[in-house]
């Protein structure tokens, strides 16, 4: 086949990715009822003889209603947008409710919310985030820090927190949820738990937003719930949500010719751990603790994020951590995080996350039997010899969320027509202390550590110059961070 006819995508897709052990999302179900044949099956809006998806009819209909009662939610509504584009659909629902709408979010939020903020011109207020430069990770807000926002904000229409993390923290949402409805009669507790459809499933987990009372939540499915990549869930209560407005926000976003093959997978995924969740997940949680094991064994200078006496000390802030995820610290080694994700690829594994000097690991559904011995052996291969001397560590990188303020000096949205006629490129370090005219993060996570509006810190600028001379991938106008835009 000739250049013009072969697509270089369906050349990785058919012959390089199942050549590789994959720590990383999508987690498919291997057991779950499966289209056959994709093309022959793809299918418009118009065959409307088995219903539409917007207007929650037909096998539509029956797949939302089984997928609200297998999560412990009033309502369930389908995504093909994955979390991105369902946190885009309630953040409109809020911003429809009053112009002048208020929402504390926390720090540690996903781009899409942001973005979503700044289209919708919501007006909103940072809740306090610690983070621990060890796994580099922004803990969920405490009650305390969220009831302490709340007197200070009594209009606020919602609390929106992360949870769990990218590195597999749960926020303490029972008790968030407990203290917010007691305080306000309005107030919604809305968790991006893109990271959390698998939770309900297994006892062991900790406890999913829907249980633990959240009034609404969005998940991603293809994350750690079995299904296809974009598959997603947007689960709420009633007694609160404006279910109405909702709906309203959904058919302004959700895209008039959505893949009715990704619909089935998501519908085939929920029924597949409504079904077998325990023993399914059981299986990804024995393995994982088998990885964990012998990483110890192996590398005991690693640090692990599941460590007990870590947990107990960030109590205030986490619940409990994914019993899925593997967040390790490299501080002891002389690589970064980056570096040893790229060894592993040449080494045929590929992980979810690294940072610079943390890797994060996800026992997927599909990762077999044998993945854990090689998987060690190629982390101590690459780690060998590259211990620091007298069991020291690195010097840890800041918390480069320390210099931004719970609020913008100018409202995002503003600042995005303002950068048109005031806007300036200036050299990265002379931009310190400047109200920042874009947004600029490392992917992943994917949350923005420079926000447009919003003063440039110090410790946000040194971090990103360690991520991208550590091999980070970094989202900006100018990715080389020779410069960045100010007003």
């Amino acid at each position: 086949m000739d250049q013009i006819t072969s697509s270089p995508i369906v050349r990785i897709l058919n012959e390089d990715v199942r050549r590789y052990y994959r720590w990383c999302t999508p987690s498919i179900l291997p057991g779950q009822e499966r289209v056959e044949d994709f093309y022959a099956s793809d299918v418009s809006i118009s065959a409307g003889f088995f219903g539409t998806l917007v207007d929650h009819t037909g096998v539509f209909g029956e797949a939302e209603r089984f997928a609200a009662s297998a999560q412990g939610a009033d309502r369930t509504m389908f995504s093909v947008h994955g979390s991105s584009g369902s946190n885009w659909v309630v953040l409109r629902m809020l911003a429809m409710e009053r112009p002048d709408a208020m929402v504390l979010v926390a720090r540690n939020i996903h781009h899409s919310m942001m973005n979503a903020i700044k289209a919708f011109n919501l007006n909103f207020r940072f809740l306090p985030a610690p983070y621990d430069a060890r796994f580099e990770a922004l803990l969920p807000p405490s009650v305390d820090d969220v009831m302490s926002a709340l007197d200070r904000y009594p209009e606020a229409l919602a609390v929106i927190y992360t949870s769990p993390t990218y590195e597999g923290l749960v926020g303490n949402t029972e008790d968030i949820v407990a203290a917010v409805h007691g305080k306000s009669p309005d107030c919604l507790v809305f968790v991006d738990e893109a990271w959390g459809g698998h939770l309900h499933f297994h006892d062991d987990l900790p406890c999913s937003a829907m249980q633990a009372g959240a009034d609404i939540c969005v998940q991603s499915t293809h994350k750690l719930a079995g299904g296809l990549q974009q598959t997603g869930l947007i689960h709420w209560r009633e007694a609160r949500v404006d279910s109405e407005l909702l709906e309203e926000a959904y058919r302004e976003y959700v895209t008039t010719s959505p893949s009715y093959g990704l619909l089935a997978s998501a519908d085939a995924a929920v029924r597949a751990l409504a079904a077998q969740g325990r023993e399914l997940l059981g299986v990804s949680i024995e393995r994982t603790e088998r990885l964990k094991a012998a990483l110890r064994r192996a590398l005991p200078d690693l640090d692990h994020l599941d460590d007990s006496r870590w947990l107990g000390a960030v109590g205030r802030n986490v619940s409990g951590a994914d019993l899925v995820k593997t967040t390790l610290g490299l501080s002891r080694f002389g690589l970064s995080g980056y570096e040893v994700a790229e060894a592993l690829v040449q080494r045929g594994m590929v992980i979810e996350k690294a940072g610079v000097q943390t890797i994060t690991l996800i026992t997927t559904f599909q990762l077999d039997e044998g993945a854990v011995e090689p998987t060690v052996a190629a982390l101590s291969d690459i780690l060998d010899g590259t211990q620091l001397p007298g069991r020291e560590r690195q010097p840890m990188p800041g918390n480069p969320f320390a210099g931004i303020e719970d609020r913008p000096v100018i409202r995002p949205y503003d600042t995005k027509r303002l950068a048109k006629s005031i806007g300036r490129e200036v050299p990265l370090h002379e931009a310190i202390g400047q109200v920042a005219a874009e947004e600029v993060e490392v992917y992943p996570p994917g949350i923005p550590l420079i926000l447009e509006g919003f003063r440039v810190g110090a410790d946000a600028v040194r971090y990103l110059e360690d991520a991208r001379a550590s091999g980070g991938s970094i989202v900006a106008r100018d990715t080389t961070l020779t410069t960045l835009r100010v007003l």
